[in-house]
């Protein structure tokens, strides 16, 4: 069979069209799987104070915790181990969240919580900002980061029902 002058420009066309494909594809390939592995990435467990700091003070929105040469002091008083309640914010770590993830929360922020953490040999606190949503807590830790943290409410901020009843009589 033999290819009127037609037949051989469509050859050469597929034949073109083919061989920027082969070139282009392992560009294509590596710019997908680099879009994912980046997303990914993005979804990394980090730290809501930087390792190194010691929390002398922290400010919870009903209570406070004061480090002092005999222990923790608290205002108002309680009866639970407050070390526990340092400790727990501590070594608190969450996923970062995106931009991205971020707006699409934004409508669910309602109530904010404000703690000040204030670390040894540091002027100023940490302010962070805490919402609380149904399944995670959502921390701005005050240096841009935005954390989504899965605890229990009284782990973060205990009740203060917890506080000594003999207090009171």
């Amino acid at each position: 069979m033999r290819l009127t002058r037609r037949g051989w420009n469509n050859v050469i066309i597929i034949g073109v069209l083919a061989f920027i494909a082969v070139i282009q594809l392992p560009e294509l390939l590596r710019d997908r799987f680099t879009a994912t592995s980046t997303v990914s990435a993005s979804s990394k467990v980090i730290p809501l104070f930087i390792q190194d700091r010691i929390i002398r003070r922290l400010v919870l929105p009903t209570m406070t915790f004061q480090q002092s040469a005999t222990g923790w002091k608290s205002q108002p008083l309680v009866a639970f181990d407050i070390a526990a309640v340092i400790a727990r914010w501590q070594t608190l770590k969450g996923t970062q969240i995106s931009q991205q993830q971020l707006s699409v929360l934004k409508k669910q922020l309602l109530l904010p919580y404000t703690v000040e953490a204030w670390f040894v040999g540091l002027p100023q606190p940490q302010r962070i900002t805490a919402y609380q949503l149904s399944h995670f807590w959502l921390l701005n830790t005050g240096t841009g980061d935005w954390l989504a943290v899965t605890v229990a409410d009284d782990l973060l901020f205990p009740p203060l029902s917890s506080k000594l009843s003999l207090l009171s009589e």
